[in-house]
């Protein structure tokens, strides 16, 4: 098992017959479970290495901001 992989997670549908139709229904229900899954978030969040200091300096900055120290209106 490669390094990293240890939570993989499985989805997977299988159509009832055939027909172009229960393709169709197999292929809604895939992309229904893997939006459910969040599997395009992580996709998006998987497209570009993110170096770990960028990474601690978005969550101070995200951090920061909800706490509402950093709104810009404090002082209007």
């Amino acid at each position: 098992m490669p390094i990293g992989h240890s939570n993989r997670r499985s989805v997977s549908v299988v159509p009832r017959d055939n027909t172009p139709q229960s393709l169709e229904r197999a292929l809604k229900e895939l992309k229904r479970k893997l939006k459910k899954d969040d599997f395009y978030k992580e996709m998006r969040k998987r497209e570009f290495f993110v170096k770990p200091s960028e990474l601690k300096k978005l969550k101070k900055r995200r951090k920061k901001t909800t706490e509402g120290n950093d709104l810009g209106n404090e002082n209007k």
